[in-house]
C-alpha cells in the first residue's frame, strides 16, 4: 500500500516561532503526533494560510512536518501544490484563505475540519469585547480599550467550493468534533453540509492517579488575549484569597488593544507556555478550570481539564459540554466584568463541595476517554481516510 500524502491547511501550528498559540494550532500539531506515533504510512505536510514565503525561504519544518508557506501569487501557490501531488487535503476550521490551495488541487478530495464555525451573531456577540480599565482589583468599571484581535474571516465562500466540487466531481466531505457544530454551518458558511462525519481530538488520559492539591487551585488554560478575557480570572482571584489562581498561557497580541497583566496579588501566578507533561501535572492537581472566554466553539481546554478530572467553570456551553461535567455561569458579553458575581458563587460552591467536584471530574474524564464520546479515539482518523477513498 502506498503511502498516503495528506496536506494540512491551517492558520497556525502551536509553535511560537510561526504564529499564535492557539487551539487551530494544537489540532494541527495532534495530527502530526497521531500519524508519527502510529507509524502509519500517512506522509504529512503543512500548508500555511497565512504565512508568506520570502526570496529566501519557501518552506520550513514544524512538529517534524514540512511546512509550506504561502506565495504571494495565486500561479506560485498552484504550482506548489502541484508539485506535491497530494492525496488528499484538510482544512483546519475553514477560512477563505484556504481557497488559495483548495483551489490550486480542484479535484484532489479534501476534508473541511469544522472546528469554530462563526455565524453572524457570534460575530456580533465578539464584537461587544472592550478591555475595562481595571481587571485585578475589586472595581469593575465600564469597559473602554478596543481589544486586538477580533478579526474575522467570512465563510461564506465555502459556498462557492462546494459547487465547484460537484461541478469538478471533487470528493469534498465535512467534518466535526462536536456535533452541537453542524447547526451553526449554514449561517457561517452560506451553505447546508450534505453530509457530516466525526473527526475527533485526540486527548490522552493520564494513566496515575489523580491526585489533587492541598490548597484549593484553579486554573486558567489559553492564551492571555481580549478574546479570552483574562481579566475576569485576574479579577476572581481577588474575591478568593483562599485560592491559588494560575495562568497557564501567553499573549499573542502586544501594546494597544492587548491585555497587560498585573500581578498584584499573592494568590495569582502566571506560569506562561507549559510543555505537555506540565500542562497535565498541573491540570492533574487543579480542583476547577476556569474559562471566561466571550466565544468558543469546544475549547480544547474543557477536554484537558476533563480528562485530568478537573470540572469546569465557565460562561461559555458549548454543546452543554459545561453544565454536564461544571458548572455555567450564564453568558456575559461585552468585558464580562459583570460576570464576577456568577463566577465567584460557581468556584465557591465547588471548592466548598468536594463530592460534586469529585463526581463532576471523574464524569468529565469518562466523557472524554470514551469512544461515544469520542475524543480518545486516533483510530478514527485512519478509518476516516480510507473512507474518503484516498488510499
Amino acid at each position: 500500500m502506498k503511502n498516503l500524502r495528506l496536506g494540512v491547511i491551517a492558520s497556525e501550528f502551536f509553535d511560537p516561532r510561526v504564529g499564535p498559540m492557539g487551539g487551530f494550532g494544537w489540532a494541527a500539531r495532534m495530527l502530526s503526533q497521531v500519524f508519527q506515533q502510529q507509524g502509519s504510512q500517512v506522509e504529512l505536510v503543512y500548508l500555511a494560510s497565512g504565512l508568506h514565503a520570502t526570496a529566501e525561504q519557501k518552506e520550513d519544518q514544524v512538529h517534524g512536518s514540512r511546512l509550506l508557506l504561502r506565495r504571494h501569487s495565486r500561479l506560485a501557490n498552484l504550482c506548489a501544490v502541484q508539485r506535491e501531488r497530494f492525496d488528499l487535503l484538510l482544512t483546519v476550521d475553514y477560512h477563505h484563505a484556504d481557497t488559495v490551495y483548495l483551489r490550486a488541487a480542484p479535484r484532489t478530495p479534501a476534508i473541511i475540519w469544522v472546528r469554530d464555525p462563526r455565524t453572524p451573531d457570534d460575530v456580533r456577540k465578539i464584537q461587544t469585547l472592550r478591555i475595562p480599565p481595571t481587571t485585578t482589583g475589586q472595581k469593575t468599571e465600564a469597559a473602554t480599550e478596543t481589544p486586538q484581535g477580533l478579526g474575522h474571516s467570512d465563510g461564506s465562500s465555502m459556498a462557492d467550493i462546494a459547487k465547484e466540487a460537484t461541478w469538478l466531481g471533487r470528493k469534498l466531505q465535512f467534518a466535526t468534533t462536536a456535533p452541537h457544530l453542524i447547526g451553526k454551518l449554514e449561517a457561517a458558511y452560506g451553505m447546508e453540509p450534505w453530509d457530516m462525519r466525526f473527526l475527533p481530538n485526540v486527548i490522552p488520559v493520564p494513566d496515575a492517579p489523580i491526585v489533587k492539591s492541598a490548597r484549593p487551585l484553579v486554573v486558567f488554560l489559553g492564551r492571555l488575549d481580549p478574546i479570552k478575557r483574562p481579566w475576569i480570572f485576574a479579577a476572581l482571584a481577588a474575591h478568593h484569597p483562599d485560592v491559588d489562581f494560575l495562568f497557564m498561557g501567553q499573549a499573542h497580541f502586544q501594546g494597544a488593544g492587548a491585555w497587560r497583566a498585573e500581578n498584584r496579588l499573592p494568590n495569582l501566578r502566571f506560569l506562561g507556555h507549559v510543555d505537555e507533561e506540565e500542562k497535565r501535572r498541573v491540570l492533574s492537581s487543579a480542583w476547577v478550570a476556569v474559562n471566561t472566554s466571550i466565544h468558543e466553539g469546544l475549547a480544547i481546554s474543557f477536554l484537558e481539564a476533563l480528562a485530568c478530572q478537573t470540572p469546569l467553570l465557565a460562561c461559555q456551553n458549548p454543546g452543554f459540554v459545561v453544565s454536564r461535567h461544571g458548572i455555567f455561569t450564564g453568558r456575559f458579553d461585552g468585558s464580562g466584568m459583570d460576570s464576577l458575581k456568577a463566577f465567584s458563587a460557581g468556584l465557591r460552591t465547588l471548592v466548598d463541595n468536594p463530592k460534586l467536584r469529585r463526581e463532576l471530574g471523574t464524569g468529565g474524564q469518562a466523557w472524554v476517554a470514551t469512544k461515544p464520546g469520542g475524543f480518545g479515539s486516533d483510530d478514527l482518523f485512519e478509518n476516516f481516510l480510507t473512507q474518503m477513498g484516498a488510499r
